[in-house]
């Protein structure tokens, strides 16, 4: 999101900005941490090849990915955090060579993130005064606006919490150079037919608390 990358590139000290298959990069340190900043784009190839750019030429130890997404689980409100357990594609279907819906061939159908990772963030949250819930968030290449298109991924993946276009792209990506990941996503719309006016009015709230919940996790 815009308004997120903002405000957390304004906090880099000692920045530099690369330019790599026309993708920004932002480097420097936050507290005293050194981080890599860049939008990862919309969509599934457009975020795996961000995220492959960004540990093959920066190292980095770990790969944290925020933003928004729909709410599709019960109790889920705008404005809400929901910090990914696991993520999968909800719109991948090799079922004809036996493997199990949303997966992938020779993939794992859900991408495990990083427990450590997991139980810091959910710390930072509770410091920035948000709701956040644990739990799956699924991806697949549209915008989720339909009562029914959310029960057809549900029949999927029950359990699913939130559902968006660039997560498990990322966590795949992750999982293939075994580098730990998590995934954020700060509830701007709750996936129904009202969605798309619903995203437009938070999306920029939405940007401004994932940015805060990130710059807690860095203070640490």
């Amino acid at each position: 999101m815009e308004e997120e990358i903002k405000s957390l590139v304004a906090q880099l000290e000692d920045k530099k900005q690369d330019t790599i298959g026309g993708i920004d990069f932002y480097s420097g340190t936050i507290n005293g941490k050194e981080v890599v900043l860049t939008r990862s784009g919309i969509g599934k190839v457009q975020a795996g090849v961000t995220t492959g750019l960004l540990i093959a030429n920066y190292k980095v130890d770990a790969v944290i990915n925020s933003g928004s997404a729909g709410g599709i689980g019960e109790g889920l409100h705008v404005g809400d955090v929901v910090l990914s357990t696991g993520a999968a594609y909800h719109d991948a279907d090799a079922t004809a060579f036996g493997y199990k819906p949303g997966q992938l061939p020779q993939q794992p159908q859900i991408y495990t993130a990083d427990k450590d990772l997991l139980e810091a963030i959910s710390k930072a949250a509770k410091e920035s005064n948000l709701v956040a819930k644990e739990g799956l968030i699924v991806t697949g290449d549209q915008f989720v606006s339909s009562s029914e298109k959310i029960a057809a991924i549900k029949e999927i993946y029950p359990k699913a919490l939130s559902c968006e276009m660039e997560g498990a792209a990322i966590a795949q990506v992750a999982y293939q150079f075994s580098v730990p990941f998590l995934i954020i996503r700060a509830m701007s719309d709750v996936g129904d037919e009202d969605a798309g006016q619903s995203f437009d009015e938070f999306i920029i709230e939405a940007g401004k608390k994932s940015a805060n919940m990130i710059l807690n996790f860095l203070k640490k």
